[in-house]
């Protein structure tokens, strides 16, 4: 509203400004030129007092309503951002899901390149489960799991009936102790957290 104001001003005083430059222009240089010249400068002078005689009369109620308009476009912008906070939070949340889920599957693959590069004759599937804290930039490995699909010749196993499934177990870690020593050593996790296993063909 002001600037709207301001610029009818100044666009009324330069218009007046050229017109009275156009008419001194003209206007003969005779005794008529000074009578032109006293006339001009009371256009200019009417021009320049009417915007300050508006605003001592009107100014009250002009000022008055501004303020009542800033007041409702702030309250509309202070209720905006209420709005949109509650979204980015919930944003946020959704992007630290996100985050994490991009976080393990990278590792995953990550981890299996890295078994793949070093084992070539064996498949690997990797399975994370860990704590990522982004702010400190921290990971807590709670359990990493590694399937492991051999492609080599195997030998033979002797089926044993009714033999508890954990000497099985055993004779895999012991087979895949080597998966397990490198993965500790690279990554940096105790061996207590890798479990490693026979993945189904």
């Amino acid at each position: 509203m002001f600037i709207e104001n301001l610029k009818s001003i100044v666009t009324t005083l330069v218009t007046v400004l050229i017109f009275i430059s156009a008419v001194e222009l003209v206007s003969p240089s005779n005794k008529m030129k000074k009578y032109i010249r006293f006339v001009l400068g009371l256009i200019l002078i009417t021009v320049i007092l009417n915007p300050i005689l508006q605003f001592v009369s009107n100014g009250d109620k002009s000022v008055i309503e501004s303020i009542k308009k800033y007041e409702e476009v702030f309250s509309k912008n202070e209720n905006n951002l209420e709005v949109n906070n509650s979204d980015e939070i919930n944003n946020n949340q959704n992007m630290g899901d996100n985050r994490k889920k991009a976080f393990i599957n990278n590792f995953n693959k990550n981890c299996d390149n890295l078994l793949k590069s070093k084992f070539k004759d064996m498949n690997f599937k990797s399975e994370v489960d860990c704590d990522i804290n982004f702010t400190d930039v921290t990971l807590n490995v709670k359990k990493l799991k590694i399937g492991v699909n051999d492609s080599r010749v195997k030998k033979i196993k002797k089926i044993v009936i009714n033999k508890d499934v954990n000497v099985n177990m055993n004779e895999d870690d012991e087979e895949y102790s080597e998966v397990k020593d490198y993965l500790s050593n690279e990554l940096d996790i105790p061996k207590e957290k890798i479990e490693v296993y026979q993945l189904d063909e």
